[in-house]
């Protein structure tokens, strides 16, 4: 009798801690999708509704259930958009809110919490505008969507991608490439990961790898690197970036610290497959 009376209240306990848990993240997911929304209200100009109209126009044409082909990723990435007043047109720019989203992806599944001999790689989805001013690129938001051993360089579930392909195209922004971690072993790209990068670039020609190695986001390093690749020699090449936005790489490892407890808690920055 008491042994079932324990086991009962041990029950009660775990469903009420999961009805927190749950609450919890709903509050949590709903408040970064608000503060995602406040943020792209921010950046509109007096061309946004010249630009969301066209934007609209060709994003309708885009099948919901399928991924995308090369005629619907050219559609969305040669609509113009504001000038920005930035660097060269052979520097692209990158977010913080992306470049916080892909380094804690990495570190959630290999940091010293965890066995080095149990890190594993991260993979996810680059979404992006293009511009006819400075920077050609502009890499606005990240998408993680898995994890797994060193060789995992495929988003393999359809029903993933093509959930992750509509949320993007609803910000008016496509994909633009694609990231992935190397735990510990450096920002390079393998043979492997050139053959992933080969079927991006012939989608899009200007499709990008960005490789993140969170061992080295130290406080010196934002710990990434950002390539193409020549698909004719099959060898990478770096392509120079900016952080667009105040981010001092001395507080990244302080930030994604403080950021932890909820990427612990499984609140923020999801998988698809953890929604």
């Amino acid at each position: 009798m008491v042994k079932d009376k324990l086991e009962n209240e041990k029950s009660d306990e775990d469903t009420i801690k999961k009805g927190i848990k749950k609450r919890i993240k709903e509050k949590i997911k709903k408040e970064l999708l608000e503060e995602i929304y406040n943020e792209l209200k921010l950046e509109e100009d007096e061309l946004a509704d010249e630009i969301s109209s066209s934007l609209s126009k060709n994003a309708s044409k885009i099948s919901t259930e399928s991924p995308p082909s090369t005629e619907s990723i050219n559609e969305i990435k040669t609509e113009q958009a504001a000038p920005r007043d930035l660097e060269d047109d052979k520097t692209l720019t990158i977010s913080v809110k992306a470049v916080l989203k892909i380094a804690s992806h990495a570190l959630k599944y290999a940091n010293p919490k965890i066995s080095r001999d149990k890190w594993v790689e991260v993979i996810g989805l680059l979404a992006g505008e293009q511009y006819d001013y400075g920077p050609k690129l502009h890499i606005e938001d990240a998408y993680p969507m898995g994890h797994g051993t060193a060789v995992y360089a495929e988003i393999k579930d359809y029903k993933n991608f093509v959930r992750a392909f509509n949320d993007i195209k609803s910000k008016k922004l496509f994909i633009c490439g694609w990231y992935h971690s190397h735990p510990s072993y450096g920002t390079w790209m393998s043979d492997e990961d050139i053959g992933t990068q080969a079927r991006y670039q012939k989608l899009w020609d200007k499709a990008i790898a960005l490789v993140v190695d969170p061992y080295q986001i130290d406080g010196t390093s934002l710990g990434f690197e950002i390539f193409r690749a020549n698909l004719k020699n099959k060898k990478w090449y770096t392509i120079p970036f900016s952080v667009d936005g105040s981010l001092d790489v001395k507080l990244l490892p302080e930030i994604l610290n403080f950021m932890n407890p909820i990427i612990e808690g499984k609140a923020a920055y999801l998988e698809y497959d953890e929604d």
